[in-house]
């Protein structure tokens, strides 16, 4: 494939370029055409004028999850963000009139309205996963999909594939981003692929006899249902040596599952494959991946290449929300360029990132492109499950992934959270439920993973249960849900609630209870 033009620009000639291409595209298309940033800009009385430098952005307010997310009292706030281009201030503009009147001329009645449709036209909706809102949706038009293929072809060339790979795409079929960047990202390159929908749709054993029977030689999955499959390969012994590359999007790849899945591909035959994490999130349109070279690397990756020419990524201190030096740790902050549907400025993902964004060649590729650091914590996710305070500290769940999906004595886990007696008023408890590996002993487990997260998250389980891993797959519906259910807030009130008598039992489950604290003398809530 050829190498893309922005590779190999010089940082200084790429932010350049970004910052022009970014001042024109607020002053020209955003402030004019969007109905949300002219109201905004409006009301904060910022002149489009103004905006001359990329340092100049941060007198636009930030845009958050919850400013574009739809109310049942008026479900059109997200529509909101389409550009518009029979606005009375696109009217307004000499320029704007003088180019329709070209375009009107060279193109005739017909050839304007189908340039008018290309551009603006809304074809293609994604959705954000709504947990505590209605669904966030994200509009495309077809220039937008031309992007997207775009994007989908750089990440394939940073993963080193081309025409001659086939693709098996796992990922869930659904209105999110995943499988939608893999389908247009194959389509851009002309890659034969099956889109097979996930194991909800076409089923694990049949994704399996695809990538077997097709010679797969690319895998596209979650995290979990890749070391999923992987497993279940190994287990059958299969023979998937042409698979070589797996890609990876939708959560988090802690470097304990990263090594899990690089000794099961060895164990199906497969040779020097590369694992690659790739990061997005559905209003940022695209996702970004790291490099073929940094991910066969057992050294630390290199992080996520970005885009320069399709969106400006700051870093802030998420407290203040002043920016941080580059390379120093903060708060993701996205804005689009040159995009044409819903559009978002200096939006605020809520998602953390260690090491920031660098501009320094990559060590592994010599890509001059930006980077975005790999350790990512995604505190938006489930930011409803945030829980009150246990024995006075706070959880984070995001905590629980690398600790428990690396560790190698643990097949599949599941974390509920509940209240002491299903009593609202009571304490919150955390039940993990474990597939432990085979041989290994429970009390040695039990005992491990009550030290390990008492030390890293400071609160231990409140209960462990062990359960076989078919029980334990089924409780996390990896192969009947479009997401695994790796969090189940159990709590009176919360939407997966349901009155039981007691924990949850079943014949092929065991488990036993563990101190909450080592300090059981304090009642909840002390310092």
């Amino acid at each position: 494939m050829p190498k893309t033009f922005w590779d190999r620009l010089p940082p200084r000639q790429y932010m350049a370029a970004q910052e022009q291409h970014l001042v024109r595209f607020i002053r020209e298309l955003v402030y004019p055409m969007s109905p949300y940033y002219r109201e905004l800009f409006d009301y904060n009385r910022i002149k489009p004028g103004v905006i001359k430098t990329l340092k100049d952005l941060s007198c636009i307010p930030f845009t958050t999850k919850a400013d574009i997310a739809p109310l049942p009292e008026d479900p059109e706030i997200p529509f909101h963000l389409v550009l518009r281009p029979e606005g009375e201030k696109m009217k307004s503009r000499a320029a704007v009139r003088w180019r329709q009147r070209l375009l009107r001329l060279t193109h005739g009645k017909e050839g304007y309205a189908r340039l008018l449709h290309h551009e603006f036209s809304p074809v293609h909706y994604h959705f954000t996963i709504g947990r505590t809102a209605l669904p966030t949706p994200i509009l495309y038009t077809p220039y937008d999909l031309q992007r997207m293929r775009e994007a989908g072809r750089r990440i394939f060339e940073l993963a080193g594939l081309d025409r001659r790979d086939m693709v098996i795409n796992a990922f869930p079929f659904a209105p999110h981003l995943a499988f939608w960047m893999t389908y247009f990202a194959v389509e851009a390159v002309g890659m034969p692929a099956l889109h097979t929908g996930g194991g909800r749709i076409l089923g694990t054993e049949r994704i399996l006899e695809a990538l077997e029977r097709l010679r797969g030689t690319v895998l596209t999955a979650t995290p979990s249902y890749a070391y999923h499959l992987l497993r279940l390969a190994a287990r059958e012994g299969r023979d998937l040596s042409n698979l070589h590359t797996v890609i990876l999007g939708g959560d988090g790849l802690p470097p304990g599952l990263k090594g899990k899945m690089l000794e099961l591909l060895g164990k199906v035959g497969s040779e020097r494959p590369a694992v690659i994490s790739t990061y997005g999130f559905t209003e940022g349109r695209v996702a970004w991946s790291e490099c073929r070279a940094s991910a066969l690397s057992r050294e630390e990756s290199s992080g996520y290449h970005l885009f320069p020419d399709m969106e400006y990524v700051e870093i802030i201190n998420p407290e203040t929300g002043s920016r941080v030096e580059e390379g120093r740790d903060g708060e993701i902050v996205y804005s689009n360029i040159n995009w044409r549907g819903s559009v978002l400025l200096r939006f605020r993902t809520g998602d953390l990132v260690k090491g920031g964004v660098v501009h320094e060649p990559c060590p592994y590729c010599g890509r001059s492109l930006p980077r975005l650091g790999m350790e990512i914590y995604r505190t938006s996710e489930y930011k409803e499950f945030e829980l009150t305070k246990l024995k006075g500290t706070l959880v984070d769940l995001n905590a629980f992934y690398p600790l428990l999906s690396g560790h190698k004595d643990v097949l599949e886990w599941q974390l509920e959270i509940r209240k002491h007696n299903d009593d609202p008023y009571d304490l919150d408890e955390l039940h993990l439920h474990i597939a432990p590996a085979e041989g290994i002993s429970r009390k040695y487990l039990e005992r491990e993973l009550y030290d390990l997260l008492q030390k890293e998250v400071e609160v231990a389980p409140t209960r462990i249960v062990f359960h076989s891993l078919p029980r334990l797959l089924q409780r996390l519906g990896l192969e009947t849900k479009g997401r695994e259910k790796r969090f189940l807030d159990m709590r009176p009130g919360a939407p997966g609630f349901r009155k039981v008598g007691g924990p949850e039992k079943d014949e092929e489950e065991t488990g036993s209870q563990v101190p909450l604290s080592l300090d059981e003398g304090k009642e909840s809530g002390e310092e």
